[in-house]
Parts: C-alpha cells; structure tokens; sequence
C-alpha cells in the first residue's frame, strides 16, 4: 500500500473530549496526575538539576542521565491537560518549569544536565549511551505543545536553540552522529511544521538515513575509553555473542534494509514513527516496504494480545519471533505508547484502518495498564500475568513511563479523527466535539461498553459533497451502519464504512458495533498459550484476578459455556464478564509430589475484568491466559 494517502491528524486544540470512558481519565490526570508528577519531579532532584544547571554550578547532579527527558515529558504532558482541561495551578506549574529550563540553557544552546554539571567539556563524546539528542527531543516535543497550548513561544525559543546547536555539529559535511536512543528525528519533524522550516525535516531525514551505516560512531565509541567510562554499565547492551552488531539501537543495517523489528523496542518504535513520515508521499518505495515488512513482523509475531511489544528486560526490547511470555512480559508502558504513535502514523500515510487495530489495542490495554485508576501510581513493565508479585510504585528512578502515558491520555481526542479535504475518518468512536475542515461534529459513545455510538453535524462549512468514515474495527463480527432519515447505504473500503454526500447540520449517522465477547487463541509457536485462550470483548482484553474468583493459575475454563456481562461501579465502572469452570483446590496429599489423581478439583465460576484495571485492589494473582478444558 503506496505511502500516498493525503490524511492530516485533527489538532488537539479542535477536540473536546466528553467521553465518559476518556473524559474522566482526563479529569483525573489533570486533577491527580499533572500536581503529583510536578511534586516528584521536585522531590526526585530532576528540576534541581536544572537549577544547578542555571546557576552554572558543577556536581551535585542527582538520578540518571537521562532524567532531564522527564522533566520535558511531564510538561508536554501538562500542556495537551491544559487544552483538555484548563487549570490555573497547572498553568502555574508549567509555568515555574519553563523558566527553570530556560535558565539552565547554555548560551550556545546546549542543554543537558547531566553533562553540564557531571561531565562538563564532555559534550557528544558518548552518543550511543547519554541520550543528549533524546532529551533535546522531548524538550522539542515539549515546546511544540506549549506553544499549542499557550500560544507563546518561551520554550519554542530554547528549543530552537537547541536544534540549532545539534546541526551545528553534526550533519552532512559536518560530524557523522545520531543518538542511541532514537526520538529527536521525529521531534525534529513536528519542529518543522510548527515553524515552517524545511531544515529541521531535512535533517531528521539525514538522522534516520546514516543509521546503520558503517562506520559506525557507536562502534567506535566501543574502543574509546573516555566514551566507554562515561557509561561502563550501558556499553555491554551494544554487543551481541561479544562483538558489535548495533541492533540494540537499531544500527544493524541502513533503514531500507530492516526485516524485523529488533532491539530497545521504545528506540525503534520512535524510529519508525520517523520514518513513517519522511516517507509519506516521497514515492520511495524501499522505505515503504521497509517499514510494512516491520509492522507485520511486528504485529504477526511479536505484539502481545494487549498490545504491549518488547517481551525482554534485559534489553528493554524484542528477541524473536513468536518469544511472548506471559509472566516474565517485559512490555514496557512506553513502548506500548511508541506502537499506538506509529500506528496512527501509519494510518495517516496510508489510509488504511488496518493500522488503527494495533492502536487501539494498545491505548485500551497495554498502554492504559501502566497508570493506576487513581492517577498517582504506574506500571513499568506490564506483564499478562501476575503471582502477586507485581504493583504499581508511585514513581521510578528510571520514569519515562508516567510522565508519557499521561501525554497519551491528553492526545486521546486527537487520535480519533483525521481528515482530508474530502473526507473525516472517525478512528476512535470516542465521544467528543471537533472543529473539522468540513464543519462541527459531535459523536456520542459508550464505547467500549456499549457499541451505540451517533455521529451528528452540529454545523457544515462546505457546500461540497464529502465522505465520512467509520473504521469497522477487526474484532467486531457484525455492525450497523445507517444514515438517519437517509436511504443511503454504506460502501466499504479499507476498513471504513463509508457514505459520500452533501451533508447539513442535523444530519446524524448511527453505528452499532457488535460487542459480543470472544475467545482468543495463539498461535501455536506462541508456546506460553499452547492450549490456552483469552477473552476479549469490543477493543478489550480481560484478565482473570484473583479478588474475583479462584487463584487464576488453578483455573480451567470450560470456553463453551455462557458468559454472562455485567455491569459493575467498581473499578471505576467496567463491564464484567462471568464464566465457568474448574478450580484446584488448595489440599493435596503429604508430601511435595504424589500420583495423579490426588488434586481435588471443582466447578468454579470466575468474573473477568478488564486488564488495563487490574492491580488496583492490593496484591493480587492475574493471568490473561487461561488454561482452556
């Protein structure tokens, strides 16, 4: 599928969300989540760092050297809450932190902490490990949204300077060097459109185009003792069978030539978004295929059920095909986010709704797992199962996770719709009011609980006939599509449920999607769920946990017999799903083994819950996976 289609995203400014399944996670991370995160970024030493920093102090720096990128996270987190839900004391915060950053700015335009208090004069030496450019990429992003937000361009001017000083030093003709962790090249991109300057695209493209390449600057930086002691515990990950091969972070081969998707997961999913970009509408073919040959990889043999990718912790990323373990699932809440970002990318490239399966699956599961029904405490890994040996802290010395999955959440109405000048695409069936190209429109939605959802004009600004899509999502088996007062069927194409017309305000379109549960099963090579399945119900996937019923892991379920739904206020108020079958029991003959025979086993009924909700009742058993009778 050609990289052609004319897709833009709608803007987060033109959105308001009132669902009532997003619209409270908004609330929450705007009343919870943005005040608790500014007060540990404060406690944790991460804004004191940039304090030093603009007193021109040396030492004293505190966490890891990556810990600026929080700080810049958490305040393009607070700016898309800001648009959402506007709040004075946020805006205060976000505020505080913006002059704090700006102060601890080099007059040259380099930033980074942890060099300029720790390392001074050792700017650039270790690419492959301090992740400068990664920071400088979220300081980007940051501004990019502040400025939506506020409409003030404070933090756009720092970063500028930053990107600025970065293509200063390296680029074509210049010194050859990208970072290890990949994020500035899409950061860059978004720098291009907010200021219309075709020289920071044009070196995101170089970026992306030299990794891979040989030599190497992470090779060489292998044999550089100065490089290699800036970070002896982080050089190893750059080895494989004890010589280099770049796949860690993704410079195994030129981008043109990937097969599968290797390495940090987090590193090559921001890649990928990247690329996906640079390619769209650039007829180059090569990279196309580059990037599908990826996805597929990636979704057909490496993506969990929940969406969560990366199923290893000892390099924070992928090991082969068809490697998906439940109870040791690294998946981390991060690289769940970076699939739901390349999926929508790749929606827009291509207008195909097959991509927007993978993000919702990872927004409703993988994703939303990571951050606590309260707002304050967050998952790092998200494993499909649990012993009673996994819970949410409120923080990490390594927090990447929750200042991204709260950005995530404030970009929720944005991911929902995108247009063309003949069309709007309705991704998400998320309730909301959106400012289009086309007119206002409202969509009203229960979704995922219910699969009703009315889709309504409240104004049209063009005369001309166009097309509003609705993505008929994979899971649903059957689904009603009807133009209100209209004797107008539907065309399907895509993946989008399709009617062309001359609208006008009043004119409201009804879809109902069909939500009955579903029992899943693996692939065989997926060995950890040989004769076992797991129940989904619209973009939903349920866990088994043990506050509602027996220990999940002595549990068989008999999959042919009734589920019955439920609605249920706790949890915040989810669907519940009941099921039947057998339990072993907790008694057994003396001793640790005896003959078959000796488990009492009995019948047993379980209620299943979503799996984004689990772990938010104390310590507790979970499993996705159920044995199968």
């Amino acid at each position: 599928m050609p990289f052609t289609s004319r897709l833009q995203p709608i803007s987060a400014t033109a959105v308001r969300v009132t669902d009532s399944f997003w619209g409270p996670w908004l609330d929450r991370v705007a009343t919870v989540t943005i005040p608790t995160q500014y007060a540990l970024l404060e406690s944790t030493g991460r804004l004191e760092n940039l304090r030093r920093a603009g007193r021109r102090e040396e030492g004293g720096y505190q966490g890891y050297r990556f810990n600026d990128s929080d700080v810049y996270k958490w305040l393009e987190a607070c700016a898309f809450s800001l648009i959402a839900r506007p709040s004075a004391e946020n805006r205060r915060l976000m505020d505080q932190a913006v002059e704090i950053i700006a102060k601890a700015q080099r007059e040259d335009g380099y930033l980074n902490t942890f060099v300029q208090l720790q390392h001074p004069g050792m700017e650039w030496r270790s690419l492959s490990m301090l992740h400068e450019m990664y920071c400088g990429g979220h300081l980007i992003e940051a501004a990019v949204a502040h400025r939506m937000a506020t409409g003030n361009d404070e933090l756009m001017t720092v970063a500028i300077r930053f990107a600025d000083h970065v293509m200063s030093i390296f680029g074509p003709d210049k010194r050859k060097g990208t970072c290890g962790h990949e994020e500035i090249e899409l950061a860059l991109l978004k720098l291009a459109r907010a200021t219309g300057q075709a020289k920071y695209a044009d070196f995101a493209r170089w970026l992306v185009e030299i990794r891979g390449t040989r030599p190497s600057p992470y090779e060489a930086e292998l044999n550089d003792p100065v490089a290699y002691n800036l970070s002896p515990a982080g050089m190893p990950l750059l080895l494989k069978n004890g010589t280099y091969s770049g796949e860690y972070l993704q410079d195994h081969a030129p981008i043109r030539e990937h097969e599968t998707v290797v390495g940090h997961a987090v590193r090559a999913m921001y890649l990928y978004i990247a690329a996906t970009e640079l390619a769209h509408d650039q007829n180059d073919e090569a990279l196309e295929n580059a990037l599908l040959r990826g996805w597929r990889n990636l979704t057909e043999r490496r993506m969990y059920i929940t969406g969560g990718i990366g199923p290893s912790g000892d390099n924070e990323g992928f090991t082969h095909d068809y490697d998906l373990p439940n109870h040791s699932a690294y998946a981390e809440t991060c690289a769940a986010i970076g699939l739901a970002l390349w999926g929508h990318r790749l929606n827009l490239a291509t207008g195909d709704a097959s991509f927007v399966e993978a993000v919702e699956r990872a927004l409703y599961n993988g994703a939303l797992a990571g951050i606590s029904l309260s707002g304050d405490r967050y998952f790092y890994a998200n494993p499909l199962e649990s012993r009673g040996d996994h819970q949410r802290p409120e923080w990490y010395g390594c927090a990447c996770c929750p200042p991204n999955i709260a950005r995530l959440i404030g970009q929720v109405g944005a991911l929902a719709l995108a247009e063309t000048e003949d069309a709007l695409l309705v991704n998400l069936p998320i309730g909301l009011e959106a400012q289009t190209r086309h007119g206002r429109v409202r969509i009203e939605s229960r979704y995922p609980w219910e699969g009703q959802v009315t889709i309504e004009w409240l104004e049209v600004t063009t005369a001309d006939p166009f097309a509003l899509r609705v993505r008929i999502p994979e899971w649903c088996a059957d689904c009603g599509f009807e133009v209100v007062g209209a004797n107008e069927a539907a065309e399907y194409e895509n993946g989008y449920a399709s009617v062309e017309r001359t609208w006008t305000a009043g004119d409201r379109v009804k879809v109902e999607f069909d939500m009955t549960p579903q029992w899943i099963e693996a692939h065989p090579a997926v060995l950890d769920d040989l004769g076992r399945v797991a129940l989904t119900r619209g973009p939903l996937v349920y866990a088994l946990e043990s506050p509602d019923g027996p220990v999940p892991q002595r549990f068989t379920v008999d999959a042919s017999a009734e589920i019955e739904e439920s609605w249920s206020s706790d949890l915040g108020g989810v669907v519940r799903l009941a099921t039947t079958g057998t339990s072993v029991l907790d008694s057994f003959a003396d001793g640790l083994y005896s003959e078959v025979g000796t488990q009492e086993i009995s019948d047993a009924q379980a209620h299943l819950i979503p799996y984004y909700a689990w772990s938010n009742r104390g310590p507790s058993h979970m499993l996705v996976w159920l044995r199968m009778m």
